[in-house]
């Protein structure tokens, strides 16, 4: 788990510590991280498919967090099953990413909406914390104004910490449908191309960012806002 604070924007603004917090999925019976960390936080958003998070109540529910539950892969979304199709996980995480983009907008959208609004600190958490986390950081990153650098350099450093990732996560899958064979291995990889994608077709649209999550139905008021809270 890392705290995105201390990044800075074109224009030179830091961003806030004990704001935005991003993790693999929390488990029973975890330490409590460093004092650095208000904890638990009042705000959670759990990115996992119902097949993903079982029946069992989310761990951090139990210390007291309000945890949302948004998932950008599975039937949740409306326009996808519980398992990736074989073209998605034929295409590597390029073509994951990009499925995100389009099938979960609306759930980009609402979680926006949480981080602009909701009681914070807020983590953001999947089951590694790389993929779909990735994309939600990226995108809440680029709307406070954090260049590609910093945004694709905080994507890569999970990489780092993949072999202690896996470890806390066996017996479970990274993702919905990528149990075995190539994808599988590549959903334990960071993959700089596919960032990079999902930075070209947020900031792709004129308008960059904001327009684009405008356009998917998001708030201005709520960009604002979450502009707002993470800027100093």
């Amino acid at each position: 788990m890392r705290d995105v604070g201390g990044m800075t924007t074109a224009a030179g603004q830091v961003l806030r510590a004990g704001v935005l917090y991003r993790s693999d999925m929390p488990r029973v019976g975890d330490e409590r991280p460093a004092v650095t960390f208000i904890w638990p936080p009042p705000t959670v958003v759990d990115l996992r498919s119902a097949v993903e998070r079982g029946s069992s109540p989310h761990p951090l529910s139990l210390l007291g967090s309000e945890v949302h539950i948004k998932p950008l892969l599975g039937e949740e979304t409306g326009r996808a099953s519980n398992s990736l199709g074989p073209d998605v996980l034929a295409g590597g995480l390029r073509a994951l990413y990009n499925t995100i983009l389009d099938i979960a907008a609306p759930r980009l959208v609402e979680i926006v909406d949480l981080a602009a609004e909701a009681p914070g600190p807020l983590l953001v958490h999947c089951a590694a914390g790389k993929d779909r986390t990735g994309i939600v950081t990226a995108l809440l990153l680029r709307l406070a104004g954090v260049g590609h650098e910093q945004v694709i350099a905080d994507y890569l450093a999970t990489g780092a910490n993949m072999p202690g990732v896996l470890r806390r996560l066996k017996g479970h899958s990274l993702l919905p449908g990528a149990r075995s064979g190539p994808t599988a291995r590549a959903v334990t990889e960071v993959s700089q191309e596919a960032v990079e994608h999902v930075l070209g077709v947020i900031d792709g649209v004129p308008g960059g960012p904001e327009a684009w999550l405008l356009e998917r139905g998001g708030s201005q008021d709520s960009i604002a806002l979450w502009r707002k809270r993470i800027l100093d």
